[in-house]
């Protein structure tokens, strides 16, 4: 059987990592088994006593692949996402239908989680400088560029897009996912930089979180998608928000549902279909995205 020093247990279905700390992060450790299980075709299960997630990490952590197993105040464990009780069969875990009595909980969320995504496509060619868009939409939200990124967190490296590029560029064709924060002075931000090769150019994928109170307004997200649009080949711009920490991070209880905010595609025209409130307007998120051609 496959042994890897990142991963404390590898079975023919898994790879599971066992921490013990109460703020869990994309750390080198975590973005090594990650890549480990994805070539193994594995499926990741990172297990925890009642931990938080930080933001790049919970974003990575969503594939149906991957599994943020909490270990409850009753030993038993759950997914930290939906509450199901998880029964090791022997080579994983496995959901069960019943909820944990610790993802239940009557404390008022601190925040609303406000996440944006975009992203675009570049034309494959040396004077490329990746991270611009990732400039444009940090600036917009934060008021500020990107003030640090790295491979792993903490994003510590000073931001410059040349180097960010030059890393991109000695992966390729390889996807690089890398994080980042907003700059000093500005805004808390955190989020992730995905650059892919694809057949139509080089594709910037950003995701982006910050906290709002709960009677702020939202950012101008129209502006923020007509600016894209009018500087690089938008793909797709979407948001969301959800009840949440103000520091960003996620934590193994139930704090309410994420609700949509809007979506833009091309030429960047802002539909919007909520103020990121109210779960049921998903049904009207599905219904501007069919008529976009993305569904």
């Amino acid at each position: 059987m496959m042994e890897h020093p990142s991963l404390d247990l590898v079975t023919d279905k898994c790879g599971m990592v066992m921490l013990n700390r109460s703020v869990l992060s994309l750390s080198v450790r975590m973005a090594e088994a990650l890549r480990v299980c994805a070539d193994a075709s594995l499926n990741l299960v990172v297990t925890c006593r009642m931990g938080r997630l930080t933001l790049p990490l919970r974003l990575v952590m969503g594939g149906p692949d991957r599994l943020w197993a909490v270990k409850g105040s009753d030993n038993v464990y759950y997914d930290g996402f939906s509450g199901s009780i998880l029964i090791w069969d022997g080579a994983e875990l496995v959901p069960q239908e019943d909820r944990h009595g610790d993802f239940v909980s009557d404390a008022p969320p601190e925040a609303r989680q406000l996440l944006v995504s975009v992203s675009v496509r570049h034309p494959a060619s040396e004077r490329l400088r990746v991270g611009t868009a990732t400039e444009s939409v940090c600036r917009s939200l934060t008021g500020a560029e990107p003030g640090g990124w790295g491979t792993c967190e903490p994003a510590g490296i000073p931001w410059r897009t040349g180097q960010v590029t030059e890393l991109c560029r000695a992966r390729a064709p390889q996807r690089t996912l890398l994080t980042f924060v907003a700059g000093p002075g500005a805004r808390r931000a955190v989020g992730t930089l995905e650059v892919v090769r694809t057949a139509g150019g080089v594709e910037e994928r950003v995701s982006i979180g910050t906290a709002l109170t709960w009677d702020e307004p939202l950012p101008d997200l129209a502006g923020l998608a007509e600016r894209v649009a009018s500087r690089f080949a938008l793909v797709s711009m979407t948001a969301q928000a959800a009840p949440g920490r103000a520091d960003l991070t996620t934590e193994a209880r139930f704090q309410g549902l994420p609700a949509p905010i809007g979506l833009a595609s091309g030429d960047g025209r802002w539909a919007a279909v909520g103020d990121g409130r109210d779960p049921a307007d998903w049904e009207r998120f599905r219904e501007v995205m069919a008529g976009l051609g993305g569904a």
